[in-house]
């Protein structure tokens, strides 16, 4: 049970609402059609800001608009991390995606509690507590066909040659499935597109400037690490690090067809990694001063589609002077669809002198994940090496 402690104004673009997470440790959760799953979640004081946004005139009044929606969760036995972690979503889900997993399980934000960090969740602008969806494109969510193909049973559809190695989904992955249903149940429509990333990049660096003393490390998952990417730019002297768990897409294009083996892609992204300008070394101020090559092949085994070509910048690079101050930590699940096409996002990176570390799960023996690895069998193994990057190399 919640209790709500303080509901103050703090700030005029920053609502602040204090609540104490007084509920038992362990809890016993139903899942239907399966055995019932204990669960214990991390103790936690809880804290709920609305962060950013801006007052607006309007012809009935004033209003406030383009705040995005964030919590902050305090581990009970005290921080012991120096750096908190701020943990950004993907499409067509929000920040509970961080609290538990689909079946009943702990969520990567008690895996990090427990170690002694300080964590945020944040629901990107437009989507979950994060209102606003005037004038935006908004993609419609994933239909249930399309979330099992790319994401919770892809070994079923055989549509690119890396499906067949899924199996860490906690059930089924289809409708039939108990765990699927839950998971499902969270999607909604994504919002995208220049608008979104501008008011992401503005809160994100807001949120740490105004709740966090010193740097903050993200951990993003899919589309969120764009949002990374462009704070990182922005306001590169707060941001101490960026894993990013199978960023969003490849450099100028969308692979958006890939899941199901459809070499298609569309142009999207013209600063290569972004829609809205970054901070180069010699200034863009139009993308199409961007000068571009085709990297690699497209490469089909067994007569499945199993690696993209990339579009890079032409050498020499312009360098990404701000992002490039970010170190970031690059995973790739070795089933998932973004196996064909992520190592294109790492090259535009290094090229343009970030320091990536790039892993792909297998080659540290973590087998069989998918794009959702924050939600399957093996979550905590994925953590750990998380956890265990950002200690060794942050201190």
């Amino acid at each position: 049970m919640l209790f709500l402690t303080t509901i103050s104004l703090i700030f005029p673009t920053f609502l602040h609402v204090v609540a104490v997470a007084l509920s038992p440790p362990v809890s016993v959760l139903p899942v239907p059609g399966t055995t019932q799953i204990q669960v214990t979640e991390a103790r936690q004081t809880r804290k709920v800001y609305y962060v950013g946004g801006s007052y607006n005139h309007t012809a009935n009044g004033t209003i406030i608009q383009d705040q995005i929606y964030v919590e902050q969760l305090t581990p009970d036995g005290g921080i012991t991390q120096l750096k908190p972690l701020i943990l950004l979503h993907g499409g067509n889900i929000a920040g509970d995606l961080w609290l538990n997993k689909p079946d009943g399980g702990r969520g990567w934000a008690s895996f990090f509690l427990d170690r002694g960090y300080q964590v945020y969740t944040v629901d990107t602008w437009g989507m979950g507590r994060s209102g606003g969806v005037v004038d935006i494109p908004r993609g419609g969510g994933s239909t249930v066909e399309g979330a099992e193909r790319a994401f919770t049973a892809p070994e079923r559809y055989n549509k690119y040659f890396q499906s067949r190695f899924y199996t860490k989904w906690p059930g089924n992955g289809s409708l039939s499935d108990p765990t699927f249903n839950k998971f499902y149940a969270r999607f909604r429509p994504t919002s995208i597109g220049p608008k979104v990333e501008t008011i992401m990049r503005s809160a994100l660096c807001d949120l740490i400037r105004t709740y966090v003393s010193g740097q903050a490390i993200f951990i993003a998952h899919a589309i969120g690490s764009a949002y990374a990417i462009q704070a990182s730019d922005a306001c590169p002297e707060l941001v101490a690090a960026h894993i990013s768990l199978e960023v969003d897409q490849s450099p100028f294009q969308s692979y958006i067809r890939a899941s199901e083996g459809i070499n298609d892609p569309i142009s999207y992204r013209p600063y290569g990694v972004s829609n809205i300008p970054l901070t180069f070394e010699t200034p863009i101020t139009n993308p199409d001063q961007m000068k571009k090559m085709s990297v690699g092949e497209t490469i089909y085994t067994d007569g499945l589609l199993s690696n993209f070509s990339c579009i890079l910048q032409e050498d020499p690079a312009n360098r990404l002077v701000n992002v490039a101050k970010v170190p970031m930590l690059f995973l790739v699940g070795e089933a998932s669809v973004h196996a064909l096409y992520d190592h294109c996002q790492v090259a535009f990176l290094r090229q343009a002198g970030v320091n990536v570390t790039f892993t792909r799960l297998i080659d540290k023996d973590i087998s069989g994940n998918g794009h959702f690895s924050m939600s399957e069998k093996n979550s905590d193994q994925i953590a750990l090496l998380v956890a265990r990057w950002i200690e060794q190399n942050l201190g």
